[in-house]
């Protein structure tokens, strides 16, 4: 007979509906952000540039929403992706106001 404190604990429907929204439309803007950062940073042709930071983009969506539903707090994960796309979104910011490539 399983005691209390060994069941596994159920999840909540918002704690399943948060890490849905951060799998997919948070992730997707999230890696939108980390894909046009680097292709910008890349140096290289702009066109392989894009290319390259393309392909890498597919592995950084799958592993973020790996993360969505291993992370063991939902809260943390959120701040980690907030905290993650305000950086991401800053650093693009600075490159195209710098005059990088387009």
């Amino acid at each position: 007979m399983a005691t209390r404190a060994s069941r596994p604990k159920r999840a909540s429907r918002w704690n399943v509906g948060a890490r849905v929204l951060a799998a997919i439309p948070a992730n997707y803007a999230l890696t939108s952000l980390a894909t046009a950062w680097i292709a910008r940073m890349l140096p290289m042709p702009p066109a392989e540039a894009s290319a390259a930071a393309t392909l890498l983009s597919f592995v950084l969506f799958a592993v973020i929403a790996l993360t969505a539903f291993a992370a063991q707090s939902v809260m943390r994960l959120w701040l980690w992706m907030v905290g993650t796309g305000a950086f991401l979104g800053a650093c693009l910011w600075l490159s195209l106001v710098s005059g990088g490539r387009l």
